[in-house]
C-alpha cells in the first residue's frame, strides 16, 4: 500500500516557523497568498541579506534571491557561470539559488521553509564564497554546474552532431 504524502502546511504554520526558527527574518503574506520573507546569513565571512518567495498555489519550489551583497561572476567570467544558479537572463540580479533537485523530490509543500530553504541558503552561499576563492564549486550537485557550461556543453553536442552529417 502506498503511503499517503504529508499534509501541506499552512501560509500561517510557514509564518510561525519562520519567526520561532528566524527571528531576524521578516515575514509576510501579500494578498494574492505569497509568502516573502527578508532576512540576513551570514555563512562564513559576508553577511548577505536574502529574500524567500514562495506561493503555496503556484510555485512548486521556494524561490531565494541575493539582495545584498549582489552576487557577483567571478573576475573575467559571466553572470552565466554562477554555478547553481537559477539563472534570470533579463534581470540576472534576480536570479534564485539552485537550492533543490525537483526530480529528487527534495523539496514539497509539507516541508517548512524554516527547516530547509534558510539552512539550504546559508550551505548554498558558503560554497558560493568558496568558489570564489578556489575557482571550483565544492559542493555536491545534481546536473550542470552553470548555465554557461551548459550552453558550452549543448554546443559541443550540436557541433558534434553536425560535424557527423556534413
Amino acid at each position: 500500500m502506498k503511503a499517503e504524502p504529508a499534509p501541506r502546511r499552512s501560509s500561517d504554520a510557514q509564518l510561525a516557523a519562520m519567526r520561532r526558527q528566524w527571528p531576524d527574518f521578516d515575514g509576510r503574506r501579500l494578498g494574492d497568498g505569497t509568502l516573502i520573507w527578508r532576512g540576513p546569513l551570514r555563512p562564513k565571512a559576508q553577511l548577505y541579506t536574502t529574500f524567500i518567495y514562495w506561493h503555496p498555489v503556484t510555485m512548486s519550489l521556494p524561490y531565494v534571491i541575493v539582495d545584498d551583497p549582489p552576487l557577483r561572476p567571478r573576475a573575467g567570467a559571466t553572470f552565466a557561470e554562477i554555478p547553481h544558479l537559477i539563472f534570470y537572463a533579463e534581470k540576472p540580479e534576480q536570479s534564485g539559488l539552485c537550492l533543490f533537485d525537483p526530480e529528487g523530490r527534495e523539496w514539497s509543500p509539507a516541508d517548512l521553509v524554516a527547516d530547509t530553504t534558510v539552512l539550504w541558503t546559508a550551505e548554498w552561499l558558503t560554497y558560493y564564497e568558496l568558489w570564489h576563492l578556489t575557482g571550483t564549486w565544492l559542493a555536491p550537485g545534481v546536473g550542470y554546474e552553470s548555465v554557461a557550461r551548459m550552453m558550452r556543453a549543448d554546443a559541443e553536442a550540436v557541433k558534434a552532431v553536425l560535424a557527423d552529417v556534413h
